[in-house]
């Protein structure tokens, strides 16, 4: 992750760490307009649990799936170099 200074009311979302479906699942956090993220302590055993958790978390916030979803992909998008999803 590239330092970046956080902004007075950083968006945010929680998300699984999508790198071996059939592992357990680091949940992570990633910022709007910054590439990578940051890990949690927070582990679920599936995939499908870590959505779960993410979807319970990230309600907190507002984010419905979508929206912590979209949040997720221009995150991994920016860090590739790829353009921004909209």
């Amino acid at each position: 992750m590239t330092t970046h200074e956080l902004p007075e009311e950083p968006v945010f979302a929680f998300t699984p760490a999508y790198e071996l479906p059939d592992e357990p699942q680091q949940i992570r956090i990633v910022f709007e307009n910054m590439t990578g993220y940051i890990p949690t302590a927070l582990v679920a055993l599936t995939l499908a649990d870590a959505e779960r958790l993410c979807d319970r978390l990230n309600a907190r916030l507002g984010l419905d799936r979508e929206a912590w979803s979209r949040l997720v992909a221009r995150s991994m998008a920016a860090g590739r170099g790829d353009p921004p999803l909209h």
